[in-house]
């Protein structure tokens, strides 16, 4: 079984009579067949070798029964929950993706964040012990099966869109979230229609995160209580968060732990919000800082503005970048920026 790092498939190559491409695809799907008819001597040297690599190899005769097929593949996302550790899952994708860190970055912060595709059950079980550590959380869609919603912004046209969905039988609803729960085939087919002209974004559900807060909490005596089992909030924190209303109680929840988390304060009487995380964009704030010129140095790059303009606006504080970005770059950015002595808030487009 595969452990997740595309990056020895270049080491690998001159070992096997295979294309790159089809090497790293018997390991992403694995379990597979490297390859065949070696001497015994020569497959448990590269069996140790690849081991060492990371590789769970088996060596058999060659009239060995072959491994049962991988079966149905998936497409897999990252999420990060914890700003702080980007650079590590960053540097980790690296790993597994055979890619420069400046890609691996660049993947983690997409919408929504798919780093590989078409890969077995094994590698997506490998990479979820893999990435676990580093507080990064992978998300599994087998597309045939998929749901899917589609979004609109305000550049596309909206008549465009209600007649494609209309002609695959899907009634539109309002912007920016279109329509609900299309399948594979029919996200397909709109996708062809609409993806060329931009402003229509499509988002599986396995790959979907959300918010909740609470907007307002029952009288009941016993909803602290309540509150303190479901979130794990501390219970001396419970008097000052129900004061402060809305308060979010649960952040980058799965769309299938959004239900289980939901359905007990619900039916307890509180009234929530659910809000989705995957399109959300912010403003960055900064409030104060002992080292602008490394703040400028970060945040010029990240936010696409002069090296001369970043140092300006962080001479005057506090200021707020017009440029916005998403949410695990946002996050990444307070995190890295307080690691350097400068705070930062964000301000929810």
């Amino acid at each position: 079984m595969h452990r997740g790092s595309a990056s020895i498939v270049r080491a690998l190559v001159p070992h096997f009579d295979l294309p790159p491409a089809e090497l790293a695809a018997r390991l992403f799907r694995a379990p597979a067949v490297l390859a065949g008819g070696l001497p015994e001597e020569l497959a448990r040297s590269l069996s140790e070798v690849l081991g060492n690599a990371g590789l769970r190899v088996v060596v058999e005769p060659d009239d060995a029964p072959l491994p049962p097929p991988a079966g149905q593949t998936y497409d897999v996302a990252l999420y990060l929950r914890d700003g702080g550790r980007f650079r590590e899952v960053s540097t980790e994708l690296a790993a597994v993706l055979g890619c420069p860190l400046a890609d691996a970055a660049a993947a983690l912060c997409a919408t929504p964040p798919t780093v590989l595709g078409s890969v077995s059950q094994a590698t997506v079980d490998a990479l979820r012990e893999r990435f676990a550590p580093l507080g990064a959380e992978v998300d599994a869609s087998h597309p045939p099966t998929a749901r899917y919603d589609v979004f609109a912004t305000e550049a596309v046209s909206l008549s465009g869109v209600r007649s494609v969905l209309e002609a695959q039988g899907v009634t539109p609803g309002e912007p920016p979230l279109v329509a609900r729960d299309l399948s594979h085939e029919q996200a397909e087919r709109v996708w062809r229609e609409l993806g060329a002209r931009g402003g229509v974004r499509l988002l599986d559900h396995a790959f979907q995160r959300f918010d909740i807060s609470l907007l307002e909490a029952p009288a009941d005596a016993g909803f602290p209580e309540l509150l303190v089992r479901e979130t794990g909030m501390p219970p001396a924190l419970v008097p000052k968060v129900l004061k402060r209303l809305p308060v979010v109680l649960h952040t980058g929840l799965s769309r299938a732990d959004v239900v289980a988390r939901t359905a007990p304060l619900e039916a307890a009487g509180a009234k929530l919000a659910v809000q989705l995380l995957n399109f959300r964009s912010f403003r960055l704030t900064v409030e104060d800082s002992k080292d602008p010129a490394g703040a400028a140095e970060l945040l010029a790059p990240v936010l696409g503005l002069p090296a001369n303009e970043a140092r300006t606006a962080l001479s005057r504080l506090p200021h707020t970048f017009q440029p916005a970005v998403g949410d695990t770059r946002a996050r990444w950015l307070v995190a890295e920026l307080k690691a350097r002595g400068t705070r930062a808030s964000l301000v929810a487009q």
